[in-house]
């Protein structure tokens, strides 16, 4: 499983927890940059947002004041886009920060909080045992494939491992009433028992159980209902590592994963929000093909039965607007059978094309993409294929029948089937999402959609491994 901890940037991350009863108080203390602005931002969702701004006097002196306390977390002290500095505010919130902008290495130091030595000798130490991994990576990279002097480097690794994991719990069990605490906690990563340690790494079944196990207790150290992490910069990287490096990359191992996970988080309001959020967020922007069926399970299991009582009009008419695209024609579905209307004036149905593998091509001539892509695909793709048991299925959406031609014409379509439905009866609309052009849908012979919104070259690789090289 990777390590967290040895992930830490250069910047110095500092702890505070400090006086203030009410509001904050952040006395600073930046005589280079007199007469400058500087901003006070924090971490929220994986985003930075900006919380107050402070013009400094003539002497680098000045005050971040309110009356409301800011919600634990990791903030950033902003200078410009080259220079900021990260720290984490605690419950008490009255402290003293000095900033030496010429120091680089030294530069930030804050005072007035209990926490601030100790969170930073953790810094500094998390700093020093990279260095020492990194050397002793470099020592067994120059000695690859001498067993005899491998050994020893590997168990100094294995050694610097155990100090670090060592120092962080014990870290961790000292501050385990602050937000300090729940940070280097959240970095500690779930060690593999004995029994998943010593075996066969060539093994199927041992490497099965191994990724069982690191998937299971991924989140042990991570109380989902704690909305302090989404202001940590930590939970949303986890996400990002558990959703899409850890995770076998399909859809339907995906799925009751996250359904896990806001379910695990439904225990405080805020958290639940935020994570069923960031979820179908996620199965918008994924770029894994049919993560789609994610939004749609999201959408009915939690927003379309009331269990989102965040969600406003807009957000439910997105939301709505977005399923009703896609929830007929998701990855392996049965596509719906159109009937439509040939160039000639004759009809067929979809179902009617009997072909190992069926695309169906939604286009306008006026589109940019679609007159890039057309061309590839039927000089790329359509050509190599179609004596294999590939046919396309061309299906203009527009009703100007002069400008149809004209672009059969232009890029000699004439042996594709080239349909359309000029009064509309199919309502292919409703059932393929042609929102945005060009619409494409791979069909296997049985009419299931085995791939949708792909490009050329992932086409290509599709019907080469299909009818060429599956059998073999």
């Amino acid at each position: 499983m990777k390590r967290f901890l040895f992930a830490f940037t250069t910047l110095l991350f500092i702890c505070i927890s400090s006086q203030a009863k009410n509001g904050y108080n952040i006395n600073i203390t930046a005589s280079q940059i007199a007469n400058k602005s500087i901003y006070l931002a924090g971490y929220y969702n994986g985003k930075i947002y900006a919380f107050d701004t402070l013009a400094l006097d003539t002497k680098g002196k000045g005050i971040f004041t309110k009356e409301k306390k800011l919600d634990e977390g990791l903030y950033i002290i902003y200078l410009n886009s080259s220079r900021y500095y990260e720290f984490l505010i605690g419950q008490e919130q009255s402290l003293n920060v000095k900033i030496d902008t010429i120091n680089i290495k030294n530069g930030f130091e804050v005072t007035g909080a209990p926490e601030t030595d100790a969170f930073a000798s953790f810094a500094k130490f998390m700093m020093q045992k990279r260095g020492e991994q990194d050397e002793l990576k470099k020592k067994l990279e120059s000695v690859k494939g001498d067993s005899i002097k491998e050994k020893p480097l590997k168990d100094q690794i294995k050694n610097l491992d155990d100090q670090v994991i060592k120092y962080q719990t014990d870290l961790a069990e000292i501050h385990k009433s602050d937000v300090m605490g729940l940070f280097v906690k959240a970095l500690i990563t779930p060690q593999f028992p004995k029994s998943l340690t010593d075996g066969d790494m060539t093994n199927e079944a041992f490497l099965m159980a191994r990724y069982q196990y690191a998937k299971k207790h991924y989140w042990d150290n991570i109380d989902l209902t704690d909305k302090r992490y989404w202001r940590l910069n930590i939970l949303t990287q986890k996400l990002e590592e558990f959703t899409q490096r850890l995770l076998i990359q399909i859809p339907d191992s995906i799925i009751p994963e996250v359904v896990s996970l806001i379910e695990k988080s439904k225990g405080n309001p805020e958290t639940y929000n935020l994570m069923t959020n960031y979820m179908i967020n996620y199965s918008v922007t994924s770029k894994i093909m049919g993560m789609d069926k994610l939004m749609v399970e999201l959408a009915n299991r939690y927003y379309f039965t009331g269990k989102a009582p965040w969600a406003d009009s807009t957000i439910m008419a997105n939301i709505t607007s977005e399923v009703k695209k896609v929830r007929h024609n998701l990855i392996g579905m049965q596509a719906a059978n159109l009937p439509l209307t040939k160039f000639d004036g004759s009809h067929f149905n979809l179902y009617d094309i009997k072909s190992q593998f069926t695309l169906v091509y939604f286009f306008e001539p006026s589109c940019g993409h679609c007159k890039e892509v057309t061309p590839k695909l039927y000089d790329n793709v359509y050509q190599k294929f179609k004596t294999k048991g590939f046919e396309v299925v061309c299906v203009y959406i527009m009703t100007d029948k002069k400008e149809w031609k004209e672009f059969l014409d232009e890029h000699k379509l004439y042996d594709w089937i080239n349909a359309w439905d000029p009064t509309r009866e199919s309502y292919y609309w409703q059932f393929y999402d042609t929102s945005t052009t060009p619409g494409v849908y791979l069909l296997d012979k049985d009419k299931k959609i085995i791939a949708k919104k792909i490009d050329v070259t992932s086409l290509d690789k599709i019907l080469d491994f299909e009818l060429n090289k599956k059998d073999k």
